[in-house]
């Protein structure tokens, strides 16, 4: 029983870390680039079209491809469309 319990525990742990990750989505028919500031690291993430991404899954800063720069919690998802992003 204890080891049913610890695994149940483990499960529920790994399902909710896997919540509070943000998502980003390139609907658009060619590749999209932001840029994700995360514990001071800045790196590039790239999309493909029809590419769905996690990232962010402490908190992070990124910068959409119209320059505009947004902070993230880890549960948004960034919809990229017509070369403009959304978040939602």
């Amino acid at each position: 029983m204890k080891r049913f319990l610890v695994a149940a525990g483990a499960l529920v742990l790994a399902m909710s870390g896997a919540a509070h990750a943000a998502s980003a989505v390139n609907l658009d028919a060619e590749p999209r680039t932001l840029i994700v500031t995360e514990g001071g690291s800045k790196t590039e993430l790239s999309l493909a079209a029809g590419e769905t991404v996690e990232f962010c899954s402490s908190g992070c800063f990124v910068t959409l491809p119209n320059g505009d720069r947004e902070a993230l919690t880890g549960d948004e998802t960034v919809e990229i469309s017509g070369g403009a992003a959304r978040i939602k």
